[in-house]
C-alpha cells in the first residue's frame, strides 16, 4: 500500500473509508478543527522561520492567486497585517517523508510540501475549501476538493501522472488536479524519433531480412545518437530536467544489421540496441531522464541494470480492459512483465488506455476498471501512469472522468461513486442526480469477464455495457434538462447532447427497423422515422463546440459522417427490396444475427466499417439466400466496402448461381489507392422464377491480411 491521505476525525466523506489505514502509514498527528473562515477579516500569507527563496516564491504565488479571487483586495495580505486574519504559512521541505502536510494551530494553517507539484495542488485544495466556506473568495472554476483543512498528510500514489484528454491537457488545470503537464513533461514522446531526425532519417533505416527497410530505425547507428544528442543540446540544454522516450516505430520489426546483431538484436527483439542507446544518452545527459519502452519489439526486458536517470514505459495494450480477478492469465502475464523490469529499474511508467479510439463520442465507462488497474500497477511496482485518452478531441463526460481519474492517481482507494457525484453536484446543479445515476449505472453495467473494446463499434459496446433502452431513455430526456438548465450547465448539456447524437445515430442504423432503430418497416421497404433527421440535425451543431471535429483516432470528420448518413441512409437507393428480412447463410459459417445485416435494408457507411458491414476475414466466401417464395425477375444488387487503410478490399470476382448452377460472373477492379472508404456496387439481372436457392460466391484480393466487407444484398423487382 502506498502512503495515502490521512485526516482528523472531521473527515471529508469521500475519503473517510480509507483514513484508518492511511493514518498508520503516514504517522500524521491528527487534531479536530472547525473550519470557520468567514469569522476573520481575511487571509495573511506568510513564510516560516529560515525561509528559502523557494518558500517565498510559493508564498507569493498563493497570495497573488488568492487575491485575484477575493471580492475585496484588502482581505488578502502578504507578510504582515494589523487585521485579525487567518495565517497561512508556506514551506517547501524536500526532506519530508510525506508529499504534503496541513497543520492547524489556532489561526495558523501551515502548508508543507516536499516538492513543487505537491505544493501547487495543495494550495488549490486550500483555495477551493476556503471558497466553499467563505463567499468572499471565488473558487467556482476549480474542481471539488479532496481534502478538508484539518491536520492532514499524504503522498501522491505515483511520481508521474498524466491524462491525455482535453481536460487533462488544459495547462490551467493540470497542476490543480495534481497532474503532470504532458506538453511540458516530454522532450521526445512516443514513436516520434523521425521528427527529431528530420531529413536525415534515411541514414538510420533498419536492416530487416538483410535489406534496408524504411519501416523501422537502426538504434546502433552513429547518426542516430548524434542527431538525438544535437536535438537535446539545442532545445533543452545539458542541465535540464526533461524526459525523453527512445522507442522504435510502431511495428514489430527490429534491426538486424551487423552492429545491432552484435549487441544482441534478433528479428523480433530490438531491446539490446535500444537499451545501449538509452544508456549512452543517460551518461551523456545525467540531468535528463531517458525511457525505453516495453512494447512490441522492445517488450522483452533488458538484462542490464539501468541507471537512476533511466526507466521504462510499459504499454498495457495487451492487458485487457476488464475487471481484475487475480485469476486471468493475461493479468499474470502482465504482472510478470512488470516483475522482469523491476529487476533492472525503479522507474516503471505504465502507458494505459481510457477511450474507445474508434468512437470518442459514445460513453466509455472506464473509471472502476481504471481504479482496479491503478491498484494493480502500484502493487506491482509502477511509479508513473500515462492515461492515453482522446487527446485534444472531445470525448463524452471527459471533464468528469478526468477529475475522477486524477483523484484516483493521487489515491486509488477513493470511492468512485462519491467522486462522480461530487463532480456532478458541483458542475450540474439542475441535472446532477440524473447524470450521476445514469453514469454510475454505466460503470456498474460493465459485464464481468467482458473487456471494453479499444477499437469497437456500437454493437460491441452494447454487448459489454451499453443498454439500448436505458441509453435511448437518457438521450430522449436530455432535451428537457437542456431547456431547464442555465449558463455553463446548459452549454455543457447541449454539448453532451450533440455528442451523444452520434451514439444515437450509430445505434439507430445498427438496429435498422427494430425497436431501437432509425426506421420503420413498411412491407418490402423501410422508411426513416422523423426523429432520425432530428438526430442528424443535432449532430450538425458540433461545430459550435471546441474539439468536436473528429469522432475517432483516425481523424474521421463528423461532417463527413453526416454527409454519408444523409447520402446512404436518409436518401438510400434501396426503396423496395424483396430480400428484406430474409435470413441468409454463409460458407464459412457466420453468426446468423450478423448475416441479417445483409438483408436489413440499411447501408453501411463507407468510412466507418464497424457498423452496418459484415467483415469476412477469408479470401473467399459464399452467401446463400432462400428465394423459393420469390417468383419474379429483377436485379440483384450487392454493395461492398473498399477501405484499403484497414485492409478491407472490394472483391475481384462475383459468381451468382441458381440452385447450384452458375448463372453469372462479374469481375471488379477496385481502386486500392483511395484514402477514404468507398462503396463498390455490383448489379446482376436475375430471373428467380422457380429458383429455391440463390448463391453468391465472392472471391477477394490476394493481398496479405485482406478482408471482404459487405453491407447489403437486395433484390429489386
Amino acid at each position: 500500500m502506498h502512503k495515502s491521505i490521512s485526516h482528523s476525525d472531521k473527515l471529508c466523506p469521500l475519503l473517510a473509508g480509507m483514513i484508518c489505514i492511511c493514518c498508520l502509514l503516514s504517522g500524521c498527528r491528527m487534531q479536530a478543527r472547525t473550519e470557520m473562515f468567514p469569522s476573520k477579516e481575511g487571509y495573511l500569507i506568510t513564510i516560516g522561520e529560515d525561509p528559502t527563496d523557494r518558500d517565498t516564491r510559493w508564498a507569493k504565488y498563493l497570495y497573488e492567486h488568492l487575491k485575484k479571487r477575493a471580492n475585496d483586495d484588502e482581505m488578502v495580505a502578504f507578510g504582515v497585517s494589523e487585521k485579525e486574519m487567518w495565517h497561512v504559512i508556506i514551506q517547501i521541505d524536500p526532506t519530508a517523508q510525506e508529499g504534503f502536510r496541513i497543520s492547524r494551530k489556532g489561526a495558523d494553517i501551515k502548508l508543507t510540501a516536499s516538492d513543487d507539484r505537491h505544493m501547487l495542488w495543495l494550495q488549490y485544495q486550500l483555495i477551493k475549501k476556503i471558497s466553499k466556506e467563505d463567499p468572499r473568495i471565488d473558487g467556482s472554476d476549480l474542481p471539488p476538493a479532496l481534502l478538508n483543512l484539518t491536520d492532514t498528510c499524504g503522498t501522491f500514489a505515483f511520481d508521474y501522472q498524466s491524462i491525455y484528454s482535453p481536460a487533462g491537457l488544459n495547462s490551467d488545470y493540470t497542476g490543480v488536479m495534481g497532474l503532470n503537464n504532458f506538453d511540458d513533461s516530454w522532450g521526445i514522446w512516443g514513436h516520434n524519433l523521425r521528427k527529431v531526425l528530420g531529413d536525415n532519417t534515411d541514414k538510420v533505416y533498419a536492416t530487416i531480412h538483410g535489406k534496408t527497410d524504411d519501416s523501422q530505425l537502426c538504434f546502433s547507428s552513429p547518426e542516430m545518437y548524434t542527431q538525438i544528442e544535437d536535438y537535446i543540446v539545442n532545445n533543452f540544454g545539458e542541465k535540464g530536467n526533461s524526459r525523453f522516450v527512445i522507442a522504435p516505430d510502431d511495428n514489430p520489426y527490429a534491426c538486424t544489421c551487423a552492429s545491432c546483431t552484435a549487441l544482441g538484436n534478433t528479428e523480433k527483439n530490438a531491446t539490446p540496441a535500444v537499451t545501449e542507446l538509452v544508456l549512452r544518452l543517460a551518461q551523456r545527459f545525467p540531468k535528463h531522464f531517458f525511457f525505453t519502452t516495453s512494447y512490441l519489439s522492445t517488450q522483452q526486458a533488458t538484462d542490464k541494470q539501468l541507471p537512476a536517470n533511466t526507466g521504462v514505459m510499459v504499454s498495457a495494450i495487451d492487458f485487457p480492459l476488464r475487471r481484475i480477478d487475480s485469476k486471468d492469465a493475461q493479468e499474470k502475464k502482465f504482472a510478470q512483465q512488470l516483475e522482469n523490469w523491476k529487476k533492472v529499474t525503479k522507474n516503471i511508467y505504465i502507458w494505459d488506455y481510457i477511450n474507445n479510439f474508434d468512437d470518442y463520442l459514445t460513453p466509455f465507462p472506464i473509471l472502476k476498471i481504471a481504479q482496479q488497474r491503478l491498484q494493480f500497477f502500484k502493487k506491482n511496482g509502477a511509479s508513473g501512469i500515462f492515461f492515453n485518452g482522446s487527446g485534444y478531441s472531445y470525448s463524452s463526460f471527459d471533464e468528469m472522468r478526468t477529475f475522477v481519474l486524477s483523484a484516483l492517481l493521487i489515491n486509488p482507494e477513493q470511492a468512485v461513486d462519491d467522486l462522480i457525484r461530487n463532480y456532478f453536484n458541483q458542475e450540474y446543479p439542475v441535472s446532477k442526480k440524473w447524470l450521476s445515476d445514469y453514469y454510475i449505472d454505466l460503470e456498474n453495467s460493465t459485464q464481468s469477464g467482458k473487456k471494453l473494446g479499444l477499437y469497437a463499434g456500437i454493437r460491441e459496446s452494447e454487448g459489454t455495457y451499453l443498454n439500448p433502452e436505458k441509453f435511448i431513455k437518457f438521450y430522449d430526456e436530455m432535451g428537457d434538462f437542456v431547456s431547464d438548465a442555465k449558463g455553463k450547465e446548459r452549454k455543457k448539456l447541449h454539448e453532451l447532447q450533440t455528442a451523444l447524437s452520434f451514439t444515437r445515430l450509430e445505434m439507430g442504423r445498427d438496429h435498422s427497423y427494430d425497436a431501437y432503430g432509425y426506421a420503420k418497416r413498411n412491407g418490402k421497404g423501410i422508411q426513416a422515422v422523423p426523429q432520425a433527421r432530428k438526430w442528424v440535425t443535432q449532430l450538425k451543431e458540433h461545430k459550435a463546440f471546441s474539439g468536436m471535429e473528429y469522432y475517432n483516432e483516425s481523424a474521421n470528420e463528423i461532417d463527413y459522417y453526416i454527409k454519408e448518413w444523409e447520402q446512404y441512409i436518409l436518401a438510400s437507393d434501396i426503396k423496395k427490396d424483396l430480400f428484406l428480412g430474409i435470413t441468409p447463410s454463409s460458407t464459412p459459417k457466420t453468426n446468423k444475427n450478423s448475416l441479417k445485416r445483409l438483408t436489413d435494408g440499411t447501408h453501411g457507411l463507407p468510412d466507418n466499417y464497424h457498423c452496418g458491414w459484415i467483415i469476412f476475414p477469408q479470401e473467399e466466401c459464399t452467401i446463400d439466400l432462400p428465394v423459393k417464395e420469390i417468383n419474379e425477375s429483377g436485379t440483384v444488387y450487392i454493395s461492398f466496402l473498399n477501405l484499403p487503410r484497414h485492409r478491407i478490399y472490394a472483391p475481384q470476382q462475383i459468381e451468382v448461381s441458381r440452385d447450384g448452377a452458375s448463372y453469372k460472373k462479374i469481375n471488379l477492379s477496385p481502386d486500392d489507392s483511395v484514402e477514404k472508404g468507398e462503396m463498390v456496387k455490383a448489379v446482376v439481372p436475375v430471373d428467380l422464377n422457380g429458383t429455391e436457392l440463390l448463391s453468391i460466391k465472392i472471391t477477394g484480393t490476394k493481398k496479405p491480411g485482406a478482408q471482404i466487407g459487405m453491407d447489403e444484398i437486395a433484390f429489386i423487382p
